[in-house]
């Protein structure tokens, strides 16, 4: 492949993963794990698009100064090829667990890799493990070169395996696009492994990236589409997650929450005033709980928060701040209506063998026994 020919797909596959980053990031949703994984990848990616690039117009230019710059972009990029790698990693992790700390276990096993890679990338500089310069400064593979290939490959081959012998534990469509991800880079990277001159491996794994994008990080999967919060499906994979034995130390707390006299708002002022006040609920919500806090619409004018929590008052103080906000958007709205919540909340241990079933059940019930009380 030409020069033009590698700059020119470089430059396309990098404005798609500006789409991409700008479509993700711009959404008002708190982030969960995996999705700030995807968005790193997406960084990552782009800046090795881009070191590409550089390495490609750097070969062969002449002068002490740009062979300098020359060694340390192709250091850079060979340090850097490592980082996606593991981010898929760790991403494969947290769709199987929906747990941040579970998926974080995986990363003192993928360290030793990933330094060894960098301590040879850097060494390279020096006396050209990975690549060399001759004295027109062109570049060279060096004779550990395929150490390199090794690492990054078994990076992606790891996280395949750990999808094909957990694929039980996700639904299929998930399963396929994740096993599917692998197939782009590992065709491009074996490519340009052995014909030296073709670029492909960093494209194709935009092309991967996208593929996921479409399949699994497009948000209207797990997204109500009226408040912008979590739907049910999440809830229910994201407190599964929490509760699983062995899968977390701690505990969680648990709010369930609904608006009083929802039916009525929307039988005297009309579904789209009621649309409002679920909005108009939830951005209360989000200011009142931080964006560390998972919040989901669980159906209806009914919702559900869960956090990292130590015991019961801690969840109260929580509760507080929800019923503050409540009276300060009462005492600032002007509108045909006024909100007022019933909550129901405890805190739960996790790893005891609870379910979900059992939690949402606890919570609501508590919840009902809020509403009862008030109206008394």
């Amino acid at each position: 492949m030409t020069y033009c020919a590698n700059i020119e797909i470089n430059l396309l596959f990098l404005f798609l993963l500006f789409i991409l980053f700008i479509n993700k990031y711009r959404r008002k949703e708190t982030l969960l794990f995996d999705q700030k994984l995807f968005l790193y990848l997406i960084a990552a990616n782009a800046l090795l698009l881009i070191l590409d690039m550089m390495q490609w117009g750097l070969d062969g230019v002449s002068g002490t100064f740009m062979r300098n710059v020359n060694i340390i972009t192709n250091m850079l990029y060979y340090i850097c090829s490592a980082v996606p790698c593991v981010l898929w990693c760790l991403y494969v992790r947290y769709q199987f667990s929906i747990n941040e700390k579970e998926t974080m276990k995986a990363s003192a096993f993928l360290a030793g890799p990933f330094i060894l890679n960098t301590v040879l990338a850097v060494m390279s500089c020096f006396s050209g493990q990975y690549f060399y310069f001759d004295e027109n400064n062109f570049y060279h593979r060096g004779v550990l070169f395929w150490i390199y290939v090794a690492i990054n490959f078994g990076f992606i081959i790891y996280a395949q395996l750990f999808v094909v012998f957990n694929r039980k534990k996700i639904e299929k469509s998930r399963y396929f696009s994740l096993l599917l991800f692998a197939l782009p880079p590992l065709v491009g990277g074996s490519i340009q492994t052995f014909f030296y001159g073709v670029t492909l491996i960093w494209p194709c794994m935009a092309l991967s990236l996208l593929i996921i994008y479409l399949n699994i990080q497009n948000n209207q999967l797990y997204t109500d589409h009226l408040t912008g919060l979590y739907n049910r499906r999440l809830l229910d994979l994201y407190l599964d997650g929490c509760l699983k034995k062995n899968v977390r130390g701690g505990s969680v707390g648990s709010i369930m929450l609904d608006i009083d006299e929802f039916k009525t708002i929307n039988d005297k002022l009309g579904h789209t005033m009621g649309d409002q006040a679920l909005v108009n609920a939830a951005e209360i919500m989000k200011k009142s709980i931080g964006k560390d806090k998972f919040i989901a619409r669980y159906g209806g004018d009914e919702f559900v928060i869960i956090f990292d929590s130590e015991d019961v008052p801690d969840i109260g103080r929580m509760v507080d701040d929800i019923n503050h906000n409540v009276e300060q958007y009462n005492r600032q709205n002007r509108g045909p209506y006024q909100l007022k919540f019933s909550m129901g909340y405890d805190w739960f241990e996790c790893g005891s063998g609870l379910t979900k079933e059992a939690v949402l059940d606890r919570i609501d019930s508590l919840m009902y026994e809020n509403k009862r009380k008030c109206r008394a």
